[in-house]
């Protein structure tokens, strides 16, 4: 069969593969041979005119597409187009948010043939075999549809042996050139793709759907298998790889097991990664930096106990600075995260955090004002309270919508401004600058980062924006800060 793969129409800077339908469609070819096409619409910054006209040449007979909260409403008027244009292919649309509102998707938008639920390896590929012999895919895992009035569903399945996956077929997509920036800032130089070394999260972080998804656990790929990959992307000539796992650093045998394969075959490449603050030992982000792991993302969020108790992040702030600590001791750039604008947060709570930023000096970070996102413990909450909206689930919201009378947009937005201009604040001190040198000295990414963007006008423009109101500290003491808190 003749299938078309695609990422929803949009316009972004931060360039990453679609690396979900690359093993989707390597598992077609595998598993059937079938003729496989990758459109990345999302990175081409295709509209949705555009991806339609692409998809109606390539005249297929099923046409994918993932969707997120915040692609959904594209997607699916993408999908509408399609169907206008091409009656007779079947439409199958998969992703988080497909997952999660399946059967509302397919009672409101009956154009959509089906919906794939979670991991799409396995259920693609058996899918694609029912449409072929013209029967009911009632009987495959994750795959739901709409048949006389009726939703036919199945659960979904995990992949349990992730080394029985063929690698993504990157080749699919090599029309377009990947790279990581950050508003405009660009952060990875050279051949850039990304890579899954395990799927899946243990934990239960309110804001996060990923553990739901996973039903809750972690699977990992063994590190022979990752790092066959990797030789195999060094050798087509990839630079720098961003690994996508929301858990890397879950399992420190396996993380010290990779790093020391990684070596022993030499394979030159930087990586990037995200790691748990409470698996970060000195040895092993030695280790990691060792092997060319050179920019690590920690999940802080916040610095008040009580906030990170209602995100359910399981670590405390000593842990987070602990982290941090042991990161740039070992020459890691370190990216922090935070949130703001949790239900039960006070300003003493985002004090707290935007003094943890100055202290702890983190070599870059981002705030966030809080998602509520369908499939999340926060989304399930807010709808079990009666303040979710009919038509709320078919876009993004924030938490101001809902609870505006706790902070205000403006509000928020302030709080990330001076959680910024804290950042830069932190890094002032002259007695940081052999710091500073010692990780450009020591740090191939921090190098190509720096000389990368010498020129860059967003970086002047980044730190102009960055640097705190004036009105910073007053702003928290009228807000109900006393004096003495900031002595």
């Amino acid at each position: 069969m003749k299938v078309v793969l695609s990422t929803p129409p949009g316009k972004t800077t931060e360039l990453w593969p679609p690396l979900g339908l690359l093993y989707i469609a390597s598992s077609m070819r595998q598993r059937r041979g079938d003729d496989v096409q990758v459109i990345d619409a999302f990175c081409e910054n295709l509209t949705g005119q555009e991806l339609i006209e692409r998809v109606v040449e390539a005249d297929p007979n099923v046409f994918g597409m993932n969707c997120s909260t915040h692609t959904f409403l594209s997607t699916i008027e993408t999908m509408k187009g399609l169907k206008e244009r091409m009656p007779d292919a079947k439409l199958v649309l998969g992703g988080y948010h497909a997952t999660f509102a399946y059967e509302k998707i397919l009672r409101e938008y009956p154009f959509i043939d089906f919906i794939l639920c979670g991991e799409g390896e396995h259920s693609f590929p058996q899918l694609l075999e029912r449409i072929e012999d013209d029967t009911r895919p009632s009987d495959v895992d994750g795959i739901a549809f709409e048949e006389d009035g009726e939703i036919i569903s199945r659960p979904f399945k995990l992949i349990e042996d992730l080394d029985s996956l063929p690698f993504p077929a990157r080749e699919l997509t090599d029309r377009v050139e990947y790279g990581y920036s950050h508003q405009n800032i660009k952060l990875t130089f050279g051949k850039f793709t990304t890579i899954c070394t395990s799927r899946g999260c243990p934990y239960r972080c309110t804001y996060c759907s990923c553990a739901e998804l996973s039903l809750r656990r972690w699977r990992a790929r063994s590190a022979e298998n990752i790092v066959e990959e990797m030789e195999s992307l060094y050798n087509q000539g990839y630079e720098c790889c961003v690994v996508v796992d929301d858990n890397f650093t879950q399992n420190r045998r396996r993380v010290e097991e990779i790093c020391g394969q990684i070596r022993k075959r030499k394979i030159d490449m930087q990586f990037y990664c995200e790691g748990r603050v409470d698996v970060s030992s000195y040895e092993m982000l030695r280790q990691m930096k060792d092997a060319g792991f050179n920019v690590i993302y920690y999940g802080v969020e916040s610095a008040s106990q009580n906030v990170l108790d209602y995100y359910k992040k399981n670590i405390t702030p000593e842990k987070s600075r602990t982290a941090i600590d042991n990161a740039r001791k070992a020459g890691m750039l370190v990216v922090t995260s935070y949130i703001v604008g949790a239900p039960i947060e006070s300003r003493e709570d985002i004090k707290r955090t935007i003094d943890f930023i100055r202290d702890s000096r983190p070599h870059a970070i981002q705030v966030n004002i809080l998602d509520c996102l369908i499939g999340t413990p926060i989304w399930d909450q807010l709808e079990h309270d009666g303040l979710v909206g009919p038509e709320d689930w078919k876009i993004n919201h924030r938490i101001f919508e809902y609870m505006g009378k706790h902070f205000s947009e403006d509000e928020l937005t302030k709080f990330k401004k001076l959680a910024y201009g804290a950042h830069i604040d932190g890094w002032k001190n002259i007695n940081l600058l052999t710091e500073l040198l010692r990780l450009f000295m020591s740090n191939e990414s921090a190098r190509k980062i720096i000389f990368g963007n010498i020129l860059n006008p967003n970086i002047r423009s980044k730190i102009s924006e960055e640097q705190p109101v004036p009105d910073g500290r007053e702003f928290l003491r009228d807000a109900g800060v006393g004096q003495k808190e900031y002595e």
